[in-house]
């Protein structure tokens, strides 16, 4: 019974301390979902997602459900010192190129339209902010950088990791982390003929038998530790500032893996390329007040683990098992205007890769260019009609170049008139050409697609 009080005292005493500080509870998410429809017949279908990004541009190239929800609170709080914690969940139907969004009560699975989804812990970390910095730990999307119009982020050492912010260096703020990340793709094997060659399914994909089960109690994951560095905020001019990052990555492997990667003939890689470290620098330089707006120019380069180029999403992320070095130009921003305003990007980029550990990383040179623009005009507060149009070129060594071209015209109704106001009700219509236009397995072209979506973030 005493057990009993104790521990309802408890209860009461947070619940109690909840209330008296209610006003630090954070709340805030995004969300996209809606209802498309090829004009060919069949589900609607896209050319990025979530994960690759949108290479021709995101608006009407959507056809998936995400959301996210996010709940922090302050917890302490005292002369110049604060404690806070953050937590993330998320939802996403399966990812692809096809509309896959479930019906019902969307359960996690990865079955049918009845039972499809997943559900993620994006964020758990806490952080003190003190007098001159602040210091965290947990798992937290890591100062990411991202072209809204694209999904894209050239910039996103996010995942589990520690470190400080915001120390003022007079010149800039200085910030240093540790970050992780994991990949299980190296447990496995390919699989071989009595010839030694590597067995493909009808589709040439290398088939992967068995997985490795050795290391410490059958630990067959690559983990990758990247040490991050930022300066930001640095003056350059009037209403300019300069980023600068730096991020060295290095992967770990433990002896029982080096040795099962180095004795198997169908092994996805040897240890040496396995444990190829490497490095990604990034300028950024950002001119505020332009055109009512912004605009950022950026440079990346790369090596080996770590190499950029082209439309490479989520870099600093994860490490890729490859030697070789790329580079990319980026520009893109917003101006807003009263009667209208306009969203825009321009990447160029090329990665030279000379030895890649699986079959889905291109080795040789990979060039690339896209350029997305969405004019908005202003009917009134709540109401425009947004134009985007999207071009992307590719071309890999030994091949010609691949083109995809995109045009969306929609209508939207926003909850204001600023280019970032949401959430944002539209209706659109999608038209593909190009090189790259797909067709699916009962003949359909993946041209024309029709449809209505929400878009929100609060």
């Amino acid at each position: 019974m005493k057990k009993v009080s104790v521990i309802a005292a408890a209860v009461v005493g947070v619940l109690a301390a909840g209330q008296a500080t209610a006003s630090d509870l954070e709340f805030n998410g995004y969300m996209r979902a809606g209802i498309g429809m090829n004009a060919a017949g069949g589900a609607a279908a896209s050319y990025g997602n979530g994960g690759s990004g949108h290479a021709v541009g995101r608006l009407g190239d959507e056809v998936d459900t995400y959301a996210e929800i996010a709940l922090g609170k302050g917890v302490y709080e005292k002369d110049n010192t604060k404690f806070s914690i953050h937590t993330r969940i998320s939802y996403a139907s399966q990812e692809g190129n096809v509309d896959r969004q479930g019906n019902s009560m969307q359960r996690v699975g990865d079955g049918g339209p009845w039972d499809s989804g997943n559900t993620a812990l994006r964020e758990a970390y806490a952080k003190g902010d003190f007098e001159n910095y602040t210091i965290w730990a947990g798992k937290r999307f890591y100062q990411r950088k991202d072209i809204h119009i694209l999904d894209f982020y050239y910039l996103n050492n996010s995942g589990y990791g520690a470190g400080f912010e915001n120390i003022d260096t007079g010149f800039g703020n200085f910030s240093a982390a540790v970050t992780m990340s994991s990949e299980d793709w190296q447990s496995g094997t390919y699989k071989l003929d009595d010839s030694g060659n590597i067995v493909t399914d009808s589709d040439g994909n290398p088939v992967i038998d068995g997985d490795y089960d050795g290391g410490l109690s059958g630990d067959n994951w690559r983990r990758s530790y990247k040490a991050d560095f930022r300066l930001s905020g640095i003056q350059a001019n009037e209403n300019g500032s300069i980023d600068l990052g730096f991020i060295y990555g290095m992967p770990s492997l433990s002896d029982g893996q080096k040795a099962n990667l180095d004795s198997n003939p169908g092994s996805m890689a040897n240890s040496s390329l396995a444990e190829q470290n490497g490095m990604l620098f990034t300028f950024e330089h950002t001119q505020g007040n332009f055109f009512g707006g912004f605009n950022k120019f950026i440079v990346q380069y790369g090596t080996d683990g770590l190499a950029v180029g082209g439309f490479d999403n989520h870099a600093g992320e994860g490490m890729s098992a490859q030697k070789g070095k790329g580079y990319r130009f980026i520009d893109w921003g917003v101006i807003e205007q009263e009667k209208w305003n306009m969203g825009y990007s321009f990447i160029y980029g090329s990665k030279d890769i000379d030895e890649a550990a699986t079959p889905w990383i291109s080795t040789g040179k990979t060039d690339f260019y896209n350029a997305v623009v969405r004019p908005g005009y202003k009917w009134n507060d709540h109401l425009a009609t947004v134009l985007e149009l999207g071009y992307a070129n590719e071309r890999t060594e030994g091949n010609d170049w691949q083109d995809l071209t995109k045009v969306t015209l929609a209508q939207e109704w926003n909850a204001g008139s600023n280019f970032w106001a949401r959430p944002s009700i539209r209706a659109y219509v999608s038209h593909y050409s190009g090189d790259k236009v797909d067709v699916d397995n009962n003949g359909n072209k993946a041209e024309t697609m029709v449809g209505v979506q929400v878009e929100a973030w609060w």
